[in-house]
């Protein structure tokens, strides 16, 4: 694993710090106060489902719930599961090393050098072994799963034993991007807790604090749609190069530039961009479904057909990007091609006096 130390990790956005590391939370202080509330009461349940968008905020919720229950020193200056940042139970939290906390995310594949897309069944059947041994610290053991959306049909299986029977003084954490994607007896299981986007002007100061300037910070946390994650990772990561691309692609609408979207779609496959790849569907999707609201202003449902074809077959993307026999290059291209196609019969209908 050591070979990929330096790369980015499924459980860290690009440009952001990761979630271990990032000690100060806003925007989720009733979220905090459900967690607190519980501890205090000596009422934690051992299963939680931190539901919410990608980048709001919940596995850097999960990672303060747990140096907080493993007896890291508070210091309610950093909000109310605030820990000394100089405790030695954060500074092994944040270096990985704390034993009685387990992180599980998507595993490395060392034969295709990628990080798989999926969350195996080995990796699940590694929390029993947390749990069954003796807690080096003040009893409390955790597991944070990011993010449970990932969890195969036999991880899934597997982790449902361990919720159907709980271990003493054992915490399980899963974040949750999808909560539908996962089976219905886990969600059951867990108590639920769902995040919203902090808004706007969180994201924007943290996009901020990450080193963007004002004017990107602002844009970036309306594309992030108020998750600050999210814009940190627009602002810094070339998100907003990304956006300007795609809004000079509708403006050229019906035309395209096929030299240019062949260079941006080589650009975006290559191995170790997987990140900006989905960052760029993500933009690309939330200016398809500007399009789409637009258009359905003009009150007819044929303009809107083709559009919502291309929408979907972009959230299709989404999903097989990882597929081992799919051309990520060739599918963006296709992708884009497609939008130029349905300008095109959008205009077609108006000109046909269909509005």
């Amino acid at each position: 694993m050591s070979a990929v130390s330096d790369e980015l990790t499924p459980d860290r956005i690009e440009n952001c710090p990761h979630p271990r590391e990032t000690q100060v939370l806003h925007g989720h202080e009733s979220a905090e106060q459900s967690f607190l509330t519980a501890i205090n009461a000596k009422k934690l349940h051992h299963a939680w489902l931190l539901e919410g968008p990608k980048g709001c905020g919940k596995a850097s919720l999960a990672y303060r719930v747990a140096r907080t229950l493993l007896g890291a020193q508070v210091d309610a200056a950093n909000g109310l599961l605030g820990v000394a940042e100089a405790d030695p139970v954060t500074r092994q939290i944040t270096a990985g090393s704390y034993p009685d906390l387990m992180s599980i995310t998507n595993g490395w594949n060392e034969k295709t050098k990628k990080w798989r897309n999926e969350i195996s069944v080995d990796q699940v059947r590694k929390i029993s072994g947390l749990f069954a041994n003796r807690a080096a610290g003040n009893g409390w053991r955790v597991c944070i799963i990011d993010c449970a959306d990932d969890l195969n049909h036999n991880a899934a299986n597997a982790l449902l034993k361990t919720l159907e029977e709980p271990p003493k003084q054992g915490l399980l954490l899963l974040v949750c991007h999808r909560p539908g994607r996962m089976l219905a007896t886990i969600r059951s299981r867990c108590r639920r807790l769902v995040l919203r986007a902090p808004g706007e002007d969180i994201s924007r100061q943290v996009a901020m604090a990450s080193g963007a300037d004002e004017t990107s910070a602002k844009l970036a946390a309306t594309l992030a749609q108020g998750c600050p994650g999210r814009a940190a990772q627009i602002a810094n990561a070339g998100g907003l190069e990304l956006w300007n691309w795609i809004e000079q692609v509708f403006a050229n609408l019906p035309k395209l530039n096929k030299a240019e979207v062949h260079v941006m779609a080589n650009r975006l496959a290559v191995k170790n961009a997987r990140q900006s790849m989905l960052l760029f569907l993500a933009l690309l999707q939330l200016r398809l479904q500007q399009e789409i609201h637009r258009l359905s202003l003009l009150g007819t449902a044929d303009l809107l057909a083709p559009w919502l074809l291309v929408l979907e077959d972009n959230r299709s993307l989404q999903a097989d990007i990882d597929r081992i026999n799919l051309d990520p290059a060739m599918s963006l291209y296709q992708l884009i091609a497609a939008i130029a196609q349905a300008a095109i019969q959008s205009q077609n209908i108006e000109r046909a006096g269909a509005v």
